[in-house]
C-alpha cells in the first residue's frame, strides 16, 4: 500500500496507470525484474500481468528505452528479450521494494 496524500493506493495496475500510463507497464516491468536476468520469449509473461495482445508493443517499448535487447533467431519465430544494465531498472528495483511481492 502506497500513501498518496489524501489515499492509499494498493493496486499495481493503479500505481501503474499513474505513473506510466498503462497498468500493465509497470506489472510487466516488475515480472521480468523479479526473474533476475534470465531471457524470456515475448509470449512468455502471463497473461495476468499483460494481455498477449499488447506484449510485444510493450515489450518494443522497453527496447527503445534500452532496457531491454531483442533477439530473433533465424527459422523461428520466437522473440526473444534480455535485460540490459540500463539505469532506468533501478526505478522498477525502487518500485519492486515498495510494492513488495506480486498479490
Amino acid at each position: 500500500m502506497i500513501q498518496t496524500g489524501r489515499t492509499a493506493v494498493e493496486d499495481v495496475g493503479e500505481i501503474g496507470r499513474l505513473l506510466f500510463g498503462r497498468p500493465c507497464r509497470l506489472r510487466v516491468a516488475l515480472w521480468i525484474h523479479g526473474r533476475g536476468r534470465q531471457r524470456f520469449y515475448q509470449s512468455e509473461p502471463p497473461d495476468d500481468v499483460i494481455p498477449q495482445s499488447a506484449a510485444g508493443t510493450e515489450l518494443r517499448r522497453f527496447v527503445h528505452l534500452g532496457m531491454l535487447t531483442e533477439h530473433r533467431e533465424v527459422g523461428s519465430r520466437r522473440v526473444y528479450y534480455e535485460t540490459t544494465s540500463s539505469p532506468l531498472w533501478s526505478i522498477i528495483s525502487a518500485a519492486a521494494r515498495v510494492m513488495g511481492p506480486p498479490k
